[in-house]
């Protein structure tokens, strides 16, 4: 019986409160008059409750509006995130695309001047770090590739190949110890063995203390081991150290050829020179 009367007593707050509401709302579609007892009652105790719920149910519509607009951005930042992402990806696959052409055109144009047999090789595998300064290409005896073949890219020599497989070859790099070019100096023609030291450059070997060396100086392929054709650009002198009890100069040289960003080399069959040496030896 309880529970019955407090779901009647209820229903009708609800009731009165919606007739109150009802009788408010009647008044503004009513003529300017002065209110009466009543009608001065019911809006001074009802009004404010009413214009409470009115703000309440008008801040509540604006959160919700809010909350609709702010989703819909965030719907559409991510939208605009994926375009720019895809445009960024796009941008950089035709930059490489582009650098790429610039680098095979080189190598074109440096292969076209040569009069030399040569095959282009795509560099597979650096191994910079190891015992050895090497490179891996995708060129090997199917190619007519052999050991001891000199590899140059269009800004000079990279080194020559150490070994072979049927499809590709490694390539000692002319930084290796192991590596040794007979060079001259081009400024004044003086002969040399450009050997490998580290990754950072070579030494040029076997040049008197009295010849006279300088910072800038470019070392060629002198052409006379057998290897490398005449007139390759190997590097420039970058440390020239002389000791007094010592008959030969040191010689550091730093190779013309960035090692550690090869893509692209091209390999140099037997016979010919590559280059032109203009000052002849």
């Amino acid at each position: 019986m309880s529970e019955w009367l407090r779901r009647l007593r209820g229903a009708l707050l609800i009731l009165v409160f919606l007739s109150v509401f009802l009788y408010i709302f009647s008044l503004n579609f009513r003529p300017p008059e002065r209110m009466d007892v009543l009608q001065r009652f019911v809006v001074e105790s009802f009004g404010p409750p009413v214009k409470m719920v009115g703000s309440i149910s008008s801040g509540f519509e604006r959160i919700v509006k809010e909350y609709v607009w702010l989703r819909k951005v965030r719907v559409e930042n991510e939208v605009l995130k994926k375009q720019v992402a895809r445009l960024e990806q796009r941008l950089t696959d035709y930059h490489e695309a582009y650098v790429e052409n610039l680098r095979l055109r080189r190598l074109l144009d440096f292969k076209s001047s040569s009069n030399a047999e040569t095959v282009a090789a795509r560099v597979v595998l650096h191994d910079m770090t190891g015992w050895f300064q090497t490179l891996m290409v995708d060129k090997g005896f199917r190619d007519n590739v052999a050991p001891d073949m000199a590899v140059v890219n269009d800004e000079g020599v990279v080194g020559r190949v150490l070994d072979v497989s049927d499809r590709y070859c490694r390539i000692l790099l002319i930084t290796d110890p192991g590596s040794s070019v007979d060079a001259v100096i081009q400024r004044n023609r003086v002969r040399g063995i450009l050997s490998g030291k580290d990754a950072n450059g070579c030494i040029l070997k076997y040049v008197r203390g009295n010849v006279d060396v300088q910072v800038g100086d470019l070392i060629i392929s002198s052409g006379k081991d057998g290897i490398f054709p005449k007139g390759l650009r190997l590097g420039t002198v970058q440390g020239i150290f002389k000791d007094p009890v010592d008959l030969f100069q040191r010689i550091e040289v730093k190779p013309l050829v960035r090692l550690s960003a090869l893509e692209e080399v091209l390999i140099i069959k037997r016979g010919g020179d590559i280059a032109d040496d203009a000052d002849g030896s």
